[in-house]
């Protein structure tokens, strides 16, 4: 008898293992992770086969706890190492928590069992991606277009597009992106997208800007973005009625984005609706004061209607924010002067370092550029026009740094330029000695502050002197 009790007794929890067992994948499927977890915690994990252990996996990836999966995934894979469905798990939570390589590496060898998984493919070339190498990434979404010529994916064109714009090609994107939406016209992001890149591309692409956003528009009336997006369209093509109808519809709407209140104003203003113009302008102003355009369009819109003064304090703002950042456009002056000296134009290059100085006279280094061109043993000069570029810079240069402080103790190597100057004009019984600045303007130069300037500097080392 208790034979057959212990029997019995045996296959009551043989049977409530095995629906343990069964279920977890179950709720899997059903979505219950916290019930999976429940019961995970009830069981030895040590004694779970694979396919519990892998329903583990599953719930906790989809409770978003990557950390927990990606251990349960590994133990997965020590199991069966050739497993393509533990690979892609182990690879797709990996992504989750950043481990790009681990992921990239699972994928290649499920790609090396089977080149053609679809999954792997497009995950590998998602993690290309998302790891900044957008080319390795495009080639592999053109894996994926040439495994099914039969079918345009959109998802994949769309993928490969956001790449060409990561790499600022723009009209390959544009091409993949209309592409995806013509196999898909129903996506307002794909429909967005095409129309950025269309904007980008130039006027000659708004008529087909504006068409795309009409059809998406079709099926997406409340999209916001496309609103935008048309309404933008509808500016750049100087169609400033339609334009203001859209922008009044959106901030009726509860848009108060800047770019809305901004192009509602100056929709307004260049329908002829100055005064109607102006609040939204003003509120725009608030948010950026900075915005030239908005500057200039309020004062335009007040000085056309009732404040005149304020008009004016718009205009010299705006004309304030439209200088150029003064150290962009030194960086551009000296870098078209090295190129010039590279190219053998010297006079051109001491010119841009000269204009460069005067806009910024915190930098001597620009005038030292100029001063280490120019040779400080006088009868190298061939012409007195030469040694006279050669004297302001070297006068100059010396001044700049005694005013500042920066006399160097190698000055002293000035000495022998400002010696020969001095005699040559003693010699020839002159006063005055000319000098030209790299940018054509003559001055002169007594031959007392040649002296006074030279005995400013440091003496010669005795061992140069007796060179000399």
């Amino acid at each position: 008898m208790k034979k057959y009790v212990l029997s019995f007794l045996l296959a009551i929890l043989f049977i409530g293992h095995g629906t343990a067992q069964t279920d977890l994948q179950t709720w899997v499927n059903q979505r219950q992770y916290e019930k999976v977890l429940a019961q995970s915690m009830l069981m030895d994990m040590d004694t779970l086969d694979y396919a519990n252990l892998s329903a583990v996996g599953q719930a906790y990836e989809g409770m978003l706890r990557y950390k927990e999966a990606y251990r349960i995934y590994e133990r997965c894979l020590s199991m069966d190492s050739s497993r393509v469905d533990a690979l892609n798990s182990l690879a797709r939570t990996a992504m989750s928590l950043g481990k790009m390589r681990v992921a990239e590496d699972c994928f290649q060898k499920t790609l090396a069992m089977d080149s053609a998984n679809f999954y792997a493919n497009y995950q590998l070339a998602r993690v290309y991606a998302l790891q900044g190498n957008y080319e390795q990434a495009i080639g592999q979404y053109l894996v994926l277009n040439r495994l099914d010529t039969t079918f345009v994916n959109p998802i994949v064109y769309n993928n490969m597009a956001d790449c060409y714009q990561r790499l600022n090609d723009i009209p390959s994107a544009a091409l993949c992106y209309l592409k995806a939406y013509q196999a898909n016209k129903e996506n307002a992001g794909i429909a967005n997208s095409l129309v950025t890149c269309l904007l980008r591309l130039g006027k000659e692409n708004i008529g087909s800007a504006l068409a795309i956003c009409d059809t998406a528009l079709y099926y997406n009336p409340e999209n916001r973005v496309l609103q935008r997006n048309k309404a933008i369209a509808l500016y750049m093509n100087r169609d400033y009625s339609r334009a203001d109808s859209l922008y009044s519809h959106l901030l009726a709407q509860g848009d108060s984005s800047f770019l809305t209140i901004k192009y509602g104003g100056a929709s307004k203003y260049y329908a002829g609706r100055q005064l109607d113009a102006i609040p939204l302008l003003e509120m725009a102003y608030v948010k950026d004061t900075t915005d030239v355009e908005v500057n200039l369009l309020l004062g335009a819109s007040l000085g056309m209607t009732y404040d005149r003064k304020r008009a004016y304090r718009l205009f010299d703002q705006a004309e304030a924010l439209m200088q150029p950042d003064k150290a962009l456009t030194n960086l551009l002056l000296v870098s078209r002067g090295e190129t010039y000296w590279r190219d053998g134009r010297s006079d051109e290059a001491m010119k841009l370092f000269y204009t460069a100085w005067q806009q910024q006279k915190e930098r001597l280094d620009y005038l030292y550029r100029i001063d280490r061109q120019l040779d400080n043993w006088g009868k190298s000069y061939k012409t007195e026009e030469e040694l006279s570029k050669a004297l302001f810079i070297k006068q100059l240069y010396l001044k700049e740094c005694m005013m500042t402080g920066r006399l160097q103790r190698d000055f002293h190597v000035y000495r022998t330029f400002l010696q020969y100057v001095y005699e040559d004009a003693f010699f020839q019984g002159k006063e005055d000695i000319t000098m030209i600045s790299p940018d054509g303007k003559y001055s002169t130069i007594t031959i007392g502050e040649v002296k006074k300037l030279m005995n400013l500097l440091p003496e010669s080392p005795d061992w140069e002197r007796h060179m000399n």
